[in-house]
């Protein structure tokens, strides 16, 4: 195996767990992507996604940083207090950490975001004025993802922690002030702020995507035109989480062959405008 994989900690509102996957003898600072998951993943994400990413860039020089949120994993927290804020500030506060560190290339971070996490990239990539930015599965609103069943949500008083309301949602509590959050969010508005390069990857049966087609148009958003800035790439039979094998594979290729012809051309650009 062709990396380091190294736990790290940084805090923001608690200890934030992570996972640095490093190519092995690197003799000059390397690129990054920092790994922003969907909304109730963690660090290995789905079908170990992201750990399979990790282990593949390294073999590209390419390092990778995996995390928990606030509230998942091996950070602290509990779920009920995460919002897309609180995930958006524990994104910068993991750049800042990597852009800092000596194997690290600061001028070659990358975000990438995976579902619900595409969101937090977007968001984090338009404060951090970042212009390389992968999209996996996009749900940047996510209709009938954030409230369960389509419906209204119920919310009941926390049953320890009665001052705080929430309502179930997959085994775990999601409180009022994550939909509070939500709600202040101007997601269109991040979606055209946008004016660097990208990367969107979705599976061409990917329900949650198409939806957002329709209500939220955003197949004729910049992001999707499909020119040399920003790329789309639809997956043939993939679905939204791309549960098999072949997907994954296409997934992480083409999401490596985008890097490493991004790092390229920046070096040629930057070459040229230095003579």
């Amino acid at each position: 195996m062709c990396t380091e994989e190294r736990f790290v900690e940084i805090v923001d509102i608690g200890r934030l767990a992570g996972i640095l996957h490093l190519p092995d003898k690197i003799s000059t600072p390397c690129p990054l992507v920092i790994y922003c998951p969907g909304k109730n993943a963690e660090r290995s994400e789905v079908h170990r996604l992201s750990v399979k990413l990790g282990r593949q860039l390294s073999r590209s020089k390419i390092a990778l940083l995996r995390f928990d949120y606030y509230g998942l994993g091996l950070s602290d927290g509990f779920y009920h207090e995460m919002t897309t804020s609180t995930k958006v500030s524990n994104v910068i506060k993991f750049y800042n950490f990597a852009r800092n560190l000596p194997e690290i290339d600061s001028r070659n971070i990358f975000l990438l975001g995976f579902s619900d996490g595409a969101r937090i990239a977007l968001m984090a990539a338009n404060q951090l004025k970042l212009d390389r930015l992968i999209l996996w599965s996009p749900t940047f609103y996510e209709f009938s993802g954030d409230i369960p069943n389509s419906k209204i949500p119920k919310f009941q008083r926390h049953p320890t922690i009665k001052d705080i309301l929430v309502m179930p949602w997959l085994g775990l509590w999601m409180s009022i002030d994550y939909y509070k959050d939500l709600k202040k969010i101007r997601i269109v508005e991040e979606i055209n702020e946008y004016k660097g390069k990208s990367l969107i990857i979705y599976g061409d049966n990917d329900l949650l995507v198409q939806e957002e087609f329709t209500f939220l148009e955003t197949n004729k958003t910049r992001l999707y035109i499909n020119d040399t800035n920003n790329k789309v790439i639809p997956i043939p039979r993939g679905g939204h989480l791309f549960c098999a094998t072949s997907l994954e594979q296409k997934v992480i290729e083409e999401t490596e062959t985008w890097i490493s012809n991004f790092i390229i051309g920046h070096k040629r650009s930057s070459s040229c405008g230095s003579k």
